[in-house]
């Protein structure tokens, strides 16, 4: 049926302002995350600056929201199962601005590592409590473009967190732009509290989008009988590594060291650098929509997963072994990594359609774990890579496009997992895990 099809007009209007008002804020919160995650590739130089630390050290800061937000997953999908979106959201973005604002207060290291923690800890429960919102607030035949636009917008954080910040940090510190999201975070989370409702029936609108009653056998009936069916899922893990060798590798990259790497290898101003990464985020951002699109235009999953993961093993293949250098060479592999990226969303639909509702949230929760965790592995790994050349433990000298090859190795040998994983994944034709 369609949304609305059997409601008064009054009442379609209702629900429509509804909707707006809870993905409108539910996405805010959702960008806000992105900023934080991707932040600490512009901000790398004034922050090492600041705390005097190694690449090592940065790349274990950086990596804190990843751990923290990938061992997150599946606990805070069983939450929103149980709980409910609004709930969970609204802790999460309170401790989301309690990380930011003690970043920008702490005045060493130690406590400074700690924001990132609780970023991680915050921003975990929105992502997933957002595609459940999608899933339960929009029609199923539009979920694969309502999923692309929801990461196009949540990317809008994360290109302000690179060209924009790196102008930003001509005028500003980095401390008072953190302090700024910070607060930010605050307000919208005291919004989400008052206006975001679970589902249209909780705000009043139970008949404005009708669905179809699943099977009872097909609904796990508590949490750990929700992870149990997603963790038997062998389509659950084949999008889990597909999307290690595509949205991990492109995070953990344009997360940090897309920057330093330009910065480093061809001297680059941080602006200038922050330009390229800014381009993979807008590829990125745009590729979620269209083909969030084209998949269910297609009402294929698979063929766009496959391009993906194509994309990625030839975009880190480039930057291992191919001369490139600042220029088109460079936007090219950016762009080809930050397609890549746009895997997330056909994944992710493929995923919803091959659990049971009740259980998708923990099952998308299990699947991004995948992204993060790989993120967060890759980051220090980076750091350690770089820190172990010639000339290292002594500081003298920044590492060139050499040393930086040979931790370019680690997301290229990733791609190429996940392009054999993503061979093997199933097809869903846009359909239910009953059909």
């Amino acid at each position: 049926m369609r949304t609305g099809e059997a409601a008064p007009a009054e009442l379609r209007r209702g629900f429509r302002r509804a909707r707006a008002g809870s993905t409108a804020l539910l996405l805010a919160l959702f960008t806000i995350g992105f900023f934080q995650r991707f932040a600490p590739a512009t901000f790398a130089e004034p922050i090492s600056a600041a705390f005097g630390v190694s690449a090592a050290q940065l790349g274990l800061f950086a990596a804190g929201n990843f751990w923290v937000y990938t061992v997150m997953q599946v606990p805070v999908g069983l939450l929103i199962d149980r709980y409910g979106t609004r709930l969970v959201v609204a802790v999460g973005g309170a401790v989301t601005s309690a990380g930011t604002l003690l970043l920008a207060w702490a005045p060493g290291f130690g406590l400074a590592a700690v924001g990132p923690l609780l970023v991680g800890l915050g921003t975990s429960g929105i992502f997933v409590g957002l595609l459940k919102s999608n899933a339960t607030w929009f029609p199923e035949r539009h979920y694969g473009v309502v999923t692309g636009i929801t990461m196009f917008v949540g990317n809008l954080g994360s290109i302000a967190a690179e060209g924009p910040s790196a102008l930003l940090l001509t005028v500003f510190t980095w401390r008072s732009i953190f302090l700024v999201v910070g607060l930010l975070a605050a307000a919208t989370t005291v919004l989400v509290l008052v206006v975001v409702r679970d589902s249209p029936e909780a705000a009043g609108y139970p008949d404005v989008l009708p669905r179809p009653a699943a099977p009872a056998e097909a609904e796990p009936a508590n949490g750990r009988h929700r992870l149990r069916s997603a963790l038997a899922s062998r389509q659950v893990w084949l999008v889990f590594f597909a999307v290690i060798g595509t949205n991990g590798t492109f995070y953990a990259f344009s997360g940090l060291w897309g920057v330093p790497v330009l910065t480093d290898s061809f001297g680059l101003s941080n602006a200038a650098a922050s330009a390229y990464t800014t381009i993979g985020l807008v590829v990125y951002g745009c590729g979620n929509i269209l083909l969030g699109l084209l998949s269910d235009r297609l009402g294929r999953r698979r063929p766009v997963i496959l391009v993906c993961s194509a994309s990625a093993v030839l975009g880190w293949a480039g930057f291992a072994f191919l001369p490139w250098s600042p220029g088109w060479s460079a936007v090219v592999l950016y762009a080809l990594v930050g397609l890549a990226g746009a895997q997330v969303v056909p994944a992710f639909a493929a995923v919803k359609e091959s659990t049971a509702p009740s259980a998708a949230a923990t099952a998308l929760g299990v699947v991004n774990v995948g992204a993060f965790l790989a993120s967060g592995v890759i980051q220090p790994v980076f750091g350690w890579i770089l820190d172990a050349r010639p000339g290292s433990p002594a500081g003298l000298s920044h590492p060139v496009l050499a040393d930086y090859r040979w931790a370019l190795l680690v997301p290229l040998a990733l791609s190429v997992a996940g392009a054999c994983c993503a061979l093997a994944v199933r097809e869903t034709f846009r359909r239910g895990p009953d059909h």
